[in-house]
């Protein structure tokens, strides 16, 4: 088959999209199929002998507002539309979304080509937006989004949703065709990383108890509540440090209330390579994951399936899809995002337990077998030949 895949985001950085497209590519071309891949322009060279990148213009605006945003989605999809007529003859175009306003470009791309269509969705816009607030319901925004929603659901050949929770909840739309679940997961490539002692020692990982978080410092991460967690920390007087790996729009905000509350024992360590995550990962007592409120029952952060992958313990601040996998995973605890009370007893759980040496080899062998990006792609891969192959 000829696929074609729509992305809003580059092939080439390190985003969660990003990597799972270019595992899903990559399976696709092992299993005897072409490829190629709509994406926006972005620096660095895109080359790859076997997966053809045709790189797109958009208007990009230094106004970050959801206007801003939106323009720049809209400029997106025209510029790939038009981009579109140099990958030739198509048999299967996937979309992705987030973000949003550029699905209807892809099926305009599979209906100019005569193609299936398929919607791959990570975030369901609006309602992600209406779960962590950031938009009320009713509004222009909750309009168009569930306005561009309702009509790739009802376009489409096939859907495909990265959470059980995902798969329900657009189940209940109305649809034209399947929607069925294809997990996210981590790169098991990843695992192929080795210890830097250099890192050990820059981040002091081994000279006391470590909480890490690593990620986006952003709205739907909602780290106040790590902040409460290392306030108490420091009032019980325990030796346990908290280090902030990342960037994002509320690091301002975070390191303000950080000299207000006069945490010493929080650091804030910037963005680091993929291959030092995994030293980090490997060798903090915790890894904390959380969501901005309990009301994201369908969402999983990335960043889970890592942590768990490497046999860090994880205290995961959430509800939902995510809590499941915890739980089946036995390494480390959870509490929803509203119940700090909760929240700290499961911090104790972990900074008391000494040795998870069991639960850790549990770990391995369930996030390698069921949730690395390798299973998906090949669950794609299988799926797009049973349904659209000839």
């Amino acid at each position: 088959m000829r696929i074609l895949i729509h992305m809003g985001d580059s092939f080439t950085d390190n985003g969660p999209n990003s990597k799972r497209m270019a595992t899903f590519a990559d399976a696709f071309v092992k299993n005897g199929h072409s490829v190629t891949v709509l994406t926006p322009k972005c620096e660095g060279s895109v080359s790859d002998e076997k997966i053809r990148v045709i790189q797109c213009s958009m208007f990009c605006s230094q106004n970050k507002s959801s206007l801003g945003r939106m323009v720049a989605q809209l400029s997106y999809g025209l510029f790939s539309l038009f981009s579109s007529f140099k990958a030739g003859k198509v048999d299967v175009v996937i979309t992705t979304t987030p973000p949003a306003l550029i699905s209807p470009a892809g099926w305009l791309i599979a209906k100019a080509k005569k193609s299936a269509l398929v919607y791959d969705v990570r975030d369901i816009w609006p309602d992600v937006a209406l779960e962590m607030g950031s938009f009320k319901k009713g509004s222009i925004y909750d309009k168009w989004f569930s306005r561009v929603r309702d009509f790739m659901l009802r376009k489409s050949d096939l859907v495909t949703a990265v959470s059980p929770g995902k798969v329900k909840k657009l189940s209940d739309y109305p649809h034209k065709s399947d929607v069925i679940y294809i997990t996210n997961g981590f790169d098991k490539r990843f695992l192929d990383n080795v210890d830097d002692k250099d890192v050990i020692s820059k981040y002091r990982l081994t000279s006391s108890f470590t909480c890490v978080y690593v990620g986006k410092l952003g709205l739907a991460q909602g780290l106040s509540s790590l902040l409460k967690l290392a306030s108490k920390a420091k009032a019980e007087s325990l030796s346990a440090r908290f280090l902030l790996f990342g960037a994002g729009v509320e690091e301002a905000a975070l390191r303000e209330q950080v000299e207000e509350m006069k945490l010493d024992n929080v650091e804030f360590c910037g963005i680091i390579p993929n291959a030092q995550v995994y030293t980090i990962l490997k060798n903090a007592d915790m890894c904390y994951v959380p969501l901005v409120n309990g009301n994201l029952t369908d969402s999983v952060p990335t960043k889970l399936y890592e942590a768990l992958g490497c046999g860090c313990p994880v205290l995961l601040s959430a509800r939902g899809d995510s809590v499941d996998i915890l739980s089946e995973s036995e390494l480390g605890y959870s509490a929803s995002p509203n119940d700090s009370e909760a929240l700290w007893d499961a911090f104790m759980k972990i900074y008391s337990k000494k040795d998870w040496t069991i639960e850790k080899e549990k770990a391995y062998k369930y996030m390698t077998t069921k949730y690395s990006r390798q299973a998906a792609a090949e669950k794609m891969s299988d799926e797009l030949a049973r349904r659209f192959d000839n």
